[in-house]
């Protein structure tokens, strides 16, 4: 088990740490701990939940199912039905949706009863602080391997009425501990793993690129697409085994790490407009144009170059990022496009996107202007027109 400082992320690896991580946050109450777990819709169907079940038994949880996407209402929501549990600790069972809303739900729980606009304009108002009086702590358990978001210090949350991807930030939105248990990847197909995978890789990718990088988050994000690349051909050929789930789930974990003190960047901008008008599972959004974004950043010149490190630092970074995935930037940015193909999801060239108005969107979230190589409509509109390289071989 890590992070026992003070204040730390507690982090275990293992189904049977869930039990004693969750009492060890609780600690010593004058009643019995209240325990809440939150699940998504699919929980009772997955091979894993009656041995999950069996674990969290001892803490008699009472089970609260969040429904559909994480957003202002669903939000609003879970807090007053953990309110009226009177939870000490949450345990959050589940992907980045099913995590999000719980932390989103924890951090808020303090404004006592909310509706979706006054979590709107939480979202708005800047950073949470953390706070240890909270009434909720949150025990993050990933069932994915991609987000992260067990490790990040921010929820996601989508304006569905405004067609705008939100974001609750500050210390007080992270978990207090998370538990990673590679047998929860069991049953899921090559494609939600391949969704999944393209998430991390472009965490650790863009908190290593962005121009509020640090050494540390470089570090993580190295480490992310690393452990990605040592296991991308057995998801790809269909043959992971629990060696490398657990690769995955320490991958994505990295990557949050990594945008826990960098944030995402330009990949991450571009796929809301993909996810909010396309419909694209998030991780397969983000992933279409990792590779242009490879081979683009790789290119800059000083002229165009907004990282006050130089062109030849942001030039260094994509060649250590580039080093495990196939050697070269094109050749890792082509790895990556072979990856989605072989996976079943489309590429970017084959969606029916709009480049400008993609382009047009993306760029209105700050995010995208944390690319080390300048982005405008424009130039965007023009790398987003571009078709594939690798699709320029094959076909």
């Amino acid at each position: 088990m890590t992070g026992t400082a003070p204040g730390a992320l507690v982090v275990a690896e293992g189904i049977g740490e869930i039990a004693r991580v969750t009492e060890r946050l609780t600690g010593p109450t004058r009643r019995t701990a209240r325990v809440a777990q939150v699940v998504g819709p699919g929980f009772a169907g997955r091979s894993w939940a009656p041995r999950l079940t069996d674990a969290l038994r001892p803490l008699d949880p009472t089970v609260v199912v969040h429904e559909g996407p994480t957003t202002p209402d669903s939000v609003a929501t879970l807090v007053r039905q953990l309110r009226a549990i009177r939870a000490d600790t949450v345990v959050a069972i589940g992907g980045g949706t099913v995590m999000d809303a719980v932390k989103a739900a924890a951090a808020l729980s303090q404004r006592g009863p909310l509706d979706a606009d006054q979590v709107r304009q939480a979202c708005a108002a800047g950073p949470v602080p953390e706070d240890p009086t909270a009434p909720f702590k949150v025990v993050a358990i990933p069932t994915t391997a991609g987000t992260g978001a067990e490790a990040t210090p921010f929820a996601t949350l989508w304006d569905l009425r405004h067609r705008r991807k939100l974001s609750l930030t500050g210390p007080g939105v992270r978990p207090r501990a998370a538990v990673l248990a590679p047998e929860l990847l069991a049953g899921l197909g090559r494609r939600d793993l391949a969704t999944g995978i393209l998430d991390a890789l472009c965490q650790g990718a863009e908190a290593s690129w962005s121009i509020r990088s640090t050494p540390e988050s470089i570090h993580w994000g190295t480490s992310a697409v690393t452990l990605v690349a040592e296991v991308l051909d057995r998801v790809q050929d269909g043959t992971p085994d629990g060696e490398a789930w657990l690769g995955l789930q320490r991958a994505a974990h990295h990557s949050g790490r990594a945008i826990a003190l960098a944030q995402t960047s330009s990949c991450h901008a571009i796929s809301y407009p993909l996810t909010l008008r396309l419909g694209l599972a998030h991780g397969h959004a983000c992933g279409v144009t990792l590779g242009r974004l490879l081979r683009h950043n790789h290119a800059v010149s000083p002229d165009e170059c907004v990282d006050p490190r130089g062109a030849g630092h942001v030039r260094r970074v994509i060649d250590s990022l580039a080093a495990p995935l196939g050697g070269t930037p094109a050749r890792a940015a082509s790895r990556v496009e072979r990856f989605i193909a072989a996976c079943g999801l489309p590429s970017y060239d084959e969606l029916a996107a709009d480049h400008r108005r993609v382009a047009a969107e993306a760029v209105s979230y700050p995010r995208c202007h944390d690319n080390p190589r300048r982005l405008n409509h424009e130039s965007l509109s023009r790398l987003l027109g571009e078709r594939s390289e690798t699709e320029e071989i094959c076909g």
